[in-house]
């Protein structure tokens, strides 16, 4: 029986660090892209949230879900249903804002048995069969969760990830004043174990009492048992477009393809 891979985009947050900003940050041109028009292939701008798109669909998956906030209706109007971009996009509204992991667990009634990629939408990251590479670890280990992790000379910013020699996670701190680690978890999959992990793990804690981050759910997993590992790539990159300095990075790189 083959498993069903779906793509889970978060898009509600509102980018007070790059503000102002003409539209929503996922659409930021970073570089350019090629499309055909009346028979000639031209380049046109290509907005930072298609690199992951283009990611996801690269590992097999057809269906995307974007939770989208109130206000953010271009993002909606730019992809369509997403059939110019090589896939099937739907769309889901979240009010509550009170976290990344309730945005994703929004889509919870939708995901049944389905394996999850999940990715942010205003970060780019190589190589760019990422999640190639991790599904294939994912199967081979059995694994609840599966982290792509990068390096970065500054994991005080992210969250870097204390792994064993065989790739287990053994525990991650989101922006530390400190850390010998310099790398960060940037992407994951995870198995419909995990879904329901974190649905019943979010709903005990409703309403917080302060924000959620998606490094409190999978520390929450490790210590119940769920089996976490994670994918280095030694010579990939992590860019978090949603940062002022990243954004100036970002542009200037991939303005020059």
């Amino acid at each position: 029986m083959s498993v069903e891979l779906v793509g889970l985009i978060p898009a509600a947050g509102q980018a007070k660090r790059v503000s102002p900003l003409p539209g929503s940050k996922e659409l930021f041109p970073v570089g350019f892209r090629e499309v055909e028009i009346d028979g000639h292939v031209q380049l046109r701008p290509k907005v930072v949230s298609q690199y992951l798109l283009d990611n996801m669909f690269r590992a097999g998956v057809r269906k995307v879900w974007i939770v989208l906030g109130r206000g953010k209706w271009d993002i909606m109007h730019y992809y369509g249903d997403g059939s110019q971009f090589g896939g099937h996009i739907a769309y889901l509204l979240m009010d509550r804002l009170w976290g990344m992991p309730y945005t994703l667990d929004q889509a919870y009634p939708w995901l049944n048995q389905a394996t999850v990629l999940f990715g942010m939408p205003d970060t780019v990251f190589t190589p760019s069969n990422a999640f190639v590479r991790m599904l294939a670890r994912h199967q081979e280990t059995h694994a609840d969760v599966t982290l792509g992790i990068f390096p970065t000379d500054r994991p005080e910013k992210l969250c870097p990830v204390k792994l064993d020699e065989t790739g287990k996670v053994l525990g991650m701190t989101d922006k530390p004043t400190h850390s010998e680690i310099k790398n960060t978890w940037g992407c994951a999959c995870w198995s419909p174990r995990f879904t329901g992990f974190m649905h019943d793990f979010l709903t005990a804690l409703a309403p917080p009492s302060k924000e959620v981050v998606l490094a409190d759910v999978f520390r929450a997993a490790i210590q119940e048992g769920l089996a976490v590992q994670g994918v280095y790539f030694e010579d990939g990159e992590y860019i978090d477009v949603g940062t002022p300095d990243d954004l100036v990075l970002a542009v200037r790189r991939f303005s020059g393809r």
